[in-house]
């Protein structure tokens, strides 16, 4: 049996309204989750919860292991370098410390420019590539994502979902991947859940490790078209 890196158990949430009734799922050790769901329908909302970041909920969620969070903005401090934001998590900045964050950020595509830049001197991309590359440097054993690849032109999106899928998979490093763009998640998720609108509920749970491109699309578009009626 998979060891469970992260379990939610019956979530639910609401601000002025319901957002999240009884949400539950689990993360396995290795595994990329894919969570997808309508706008607004709570997908963030739950991914916080999952980070600890929110504790005004009803249910259970278990987490083993350190976790790090990509957020939608990519929260660079403006007056530090790529590198240095990128170096921000690190508690000890020794050689092999150092040399892992170096190796997180060439895999996902940052030049030695890029790594001397400020944040407000490079692109979108470059930015969002130096934030995941910043959660990627503590080295977390769970990895949780809000639209990493969102505001992306083409060819940068594809490369840096290659890149990143490779080393998740080389490190051993579970994700869950919050997007509203299927692709994403058909492209790299083992696992992918979907969500309802809200107060939203887990429509469907799809298993896709194993799965090809033309399957995986069949799959999820079935549960899609199952929700519209």
């Amino acid at each position: 049996m998979a060891e469970v890196m992260l379990e939610a158990i019956g979530i639910r949430k609401s601000f002025s309204e319901l957002v999240l009734d009884g949400i539950s799922l689990k993360l396995d050790k290795g595994e990329i989750l894919g969570i997808v769901g309508p706008n607004a329908c709570g997908k963030t909302t739950l991914l916080r919860i999952l980070a600890g970041l929110d504790d005004s909920y009803e249910g259970e969620v278990r987490r083993k292991g350190s976790i790090s969070m990509v957020f939608q903005e990519d929260r660079l401090l403006p007056w530090k370098t790529l590198f240095e934001n990128i170096c921000l998590g690190l508690k000890y900045r020794g050689r092999r410390e150092i040399r892992e964050a170096l190796n997180y950020a060439m895999r996902l595509g940052l030049s030695e420019e890029d790594l001397r830049s400020f944040p407000g001197k490079v692109s979108g991309g470059t930015r969002r590539k130096a934030a995941i590359a910043r959660a990627l440097a503590i080295e977390p054993e769970v990895l949780l994502m809000d639209e990493p690849f969102t505001g992306l032109d083409f060819r940068t999106m594809i490369n840096l979902r290659s890149s990143l899928a490779d080393l998740l998979r080389e490190k051993g490093i579970s994700a869950v991947i919050v997007s509203h763009q299927l692709e994403d998640l058909l492209a790299i998720a083992d696992r992918c859940i979907v969500m309802t609108p809200k107060p939203s509920r887990v429509r469907a749970e799809l298993q896709m490790r194993g799965m090809g491109l033309e399957d995986r699309v069949n799959a999820i578009k079935d549960v899609l078209i199952g929700m519209i009626g």
